[in-house]
């Protein structure tokens, strides 16, 4: 190999010789979970490489989940259980708990019964006299981390016996019963900006780019149910997908 490609090779691989050195401190507990990383400079200047290199290594470091970077204040340990949190929690099936990488304590709702519009209406391609709208922020330690809007028939509420005077009811329904009791469930996943003045009470990110996962619950008739809106800021979000071979034995 001629030695200037040699050079440019030893180069490019820098950063990976600094991901190393860094993964390292973190696990020997130099840089214990949620600590703060030294700042980009003296990362750059302890290791000897060029701000541009010691990015890369962070950004890797950031996406293999040891990391999680705050615009504006710098770089943050991840505990190994917010890392592993979404595999272990393989089956859960709300957005939010499985795709969020800090795990919310606590969930704010509120909600208002309105006529449809002709959008929703269309949406769910029946008859709605009435709709059930709720909002729900999700917090981590008092901090917003993620939002989701909800939207489904009155007469689904009826039929569950849902009890609208105990928020805890429908709280309990749209976080889990709708997962248990659904038939199947279409779920789509895009990028958006629209986190921030969708969630009105509260600043979710100051990046102004989520994960919106777009959810569509049916029955067993494969009527739809209920409508949901998950929006997780994008330096919050990571889904894992498992794919299993299906065994000889069991074909």
């Amino acid at each position: 190999m001629p030695a200037d490609s040699q050079t440019s090779r030893t180069q490019k691989l820098k950063h990976l010789k600094v991901y190393d050195q860094l993964y390292e401190l973190i696990q020997d507990g130099t840089f214990p979970a949620g600590s703060q990383l030294p700042s980009e400079a003296n990362l750059a200047e302890q290791a000897q490489v060029s701000r541009m290199t010691l990015r890369k290594a962070l950004s890797l470091l950031r996406d293999d989940g040891f990391l999680q970077n705050v615009p504006g204040v710098g770089h943050f340990v991840l505990s190994p259980d917010g890392k592993e949190r979404t595999a272990k929690d393989g089956a859960a099936l709300h957005p939010v708990y499985a795709y969020c990488t800090k795990e919310p304590d606590l969930a704010e709702l509120s909600f208002r019964i309105e006529p449809p519009t002709k959008a929703i209406s269309d949406s769910f391609g029946q008859y709605l006299p009435a709709v059930v709208i709720a909002d729900r922020w999700y917090k981590r330690h008092s901090v917003p981390v993620a939002y989701s809007l909800s939207i489904l028939p009155i007469e689904q509420i009826e039929a569950r016996k849902i009890d609208l005077n105990s928020t805890e009811e429908l709280l309990q329904y749209l976080e889990k019963t709708c997962y248990e009791t659904m038939g199947s469930c279409r779920r789509t996943c895009s990028h958006s900006t629209a986190g921030n003045f969708s969630s009105d009470s509260y600043t979710l990110s100051g990046r102004d780019s989520f994960l919106l996962v777009l959810e569509n619950i049916y029955d067993g008739n494969h009527r739809m149910i209920l409508q949901n809106k998950h929006y997780i800021p994008f330096d919050l979000f990571k889904i894992e997908i498992l794919l299993e071979k299906e065994s000889a034995s069991g074909r």
